[in-house]
């Protein structure tokens, strides 16, 4: 999984192998960058002997996994009062054709903090969010903060934009691309025109924690992030803490907000020696007590409705799902460098539009 900061995962890996010797689970830390993750697992699936028996699984890899039949189905391992508290779009999130090939351990979704001293009332509009920030920022505090590099995370952050006016991207029952459509120009033209004017010309390289750190800093008034930067921030206590609000994500006049859905699971390897004993492991690490102490060392929220704070759980519960398609990390790709390259301005709007249209319907056709 990804570098172990707090230390939490070793404590819980310890914990569970003290309970159960003899086979014991092993720990590996990779990159910072899920795709570079991702890439990691394909390549040892590929090698078949040397494969991970637990697979910390980000949603979007589920299709690809699945259909290659490098994960087990779990399905029948899902106890009945698990499948009642955990979020259901967590458990969709986890399924490819019908099966269930992750649990759900962390549930995440984009949303919108804003200075409440600074702001009385949160914006729901892309109109009222720049009129907002533009009157809220100074010389040192920019309006608004989002993650604009090319990567993953680009497109949660242009999801929501392009949800917000009306637009989508693919089908995944259909595999039908959606993106070439006035609403998707527009979510493009809006991004781009926060650059330089509500947000700073370099949000273009920012990712989470830069943008984070920046408004835990005193210099934003609206930041879009994830859930566990509200925990960060409370740990750390003082004026900053008790003047943070949060919000859904701003959409068009006569749209709604969604949310990207975003968490973590656990997945089990169709070539594991020993699925039985990986089970026993995720099972242990996605009860209610551990999940908790992930939560308070290190900000995530369990997918499990009985332990989501209450300001998140609306957000949560109508959050979406990115396309469900073996393709995923390719059309993602796609979409990012055609994002990037109209936000820095190399192409137009349109450009950026019809180009990731035309390639995205060139790789889910064959």
């Amino acid at each position: 999984m990804e570098p172990d900061g707090t230390g939490v995962w070793r404590d819980l890996v310890a914990k569970f192998n003290s309970s159960h010797p003899g086979a014991p689970v092993r720990l590996i830390e990779g990159p910072t960058a899920t795709d570079t993750r991702e890439d990691m697992y394909s390549t040892a699936f590929l090698a078949r002997g040397s494969s991970y028996d637990i697979v910390y699984c980000d949603g979007i890899w589920i299709a690809k996994f699945a259909a290659a039949g490098w994960l087990a189905d779990l399905t029948a391992r899902l106890r009945e009062d698990d499948r009642r508290d955990i979020l259901p779009v967590e458990l969709q999130a986890g399924e490819y054709e019908g099966k269930l090939y992750r649990m759900p351990a962390f549930t995440d979704a984009g949303v919108l903090y804003y200075r409440t001293d600074l702001v009385k009332e949160p914006p729901e509009t892309f109109e009222e969010l720049t009129r907002i920030a533009r009157a809220s920022q100074t010389g040192e505090r920019w309006g608004y903060l989002w993650q604009g590099q090319q990567y993953e995370g680009l497109v949660t952050v242009f999801l929501e934009v392009l949800w917000g006016f009306g637009g989508d991207w693919i089908d995944s029952s259909s595999r039908k691309v959606l993106l070439d459509s006035r609403e998707a120009v527009e979510a493009v033209t809006w991004l781009k025109g926060t650059i330089g004017t509500i947000s700073p010309p370099a949000v273009t390289t920012y990712t989470e924690e830069a943008t984070r750190n920046n408004f835990q800093n005193g210099r934003a008034v609206f930041l879009r992030n994830w859930p566990y930067v509200w925990t960060l921030i409370n740990r750390r206590g003082g004026e900053m803490a008790a003047n943070i609000g949060v919000a859904p994500p701003v959409h068009a006049e006569g749209e709604w907000s969604t949310s990207t859905l975003g968490g973590w699971g656990f997945a089990i390897s169709r070539f594991s020696r020993d699925p039985d004993r990986a089970w026993q492991f995720v099972e242990f690490v996605t009860r209610p007590q551990q999940l908790r102490e992930v939560q308070q060392r290190q900000g995530r929220i369990p997918s499990r409705r009985s332990m989501i704070p209450g300001r998140f759980l609306p957000i949560l519960e109508s959050a979406r799902m990115r396309p469900a398609i073996p393709e995923y990390a390719q059309a993602s790709d796609i979409l990012q460098r055609w994002l990037s390259a109209a936000l820095t301005g190399r192409v137009t709007a349109e450009e950026a539009v019809k180009g990731a249209t035309r390639e995205t319907w060139q790789l889910l056709k064959t």
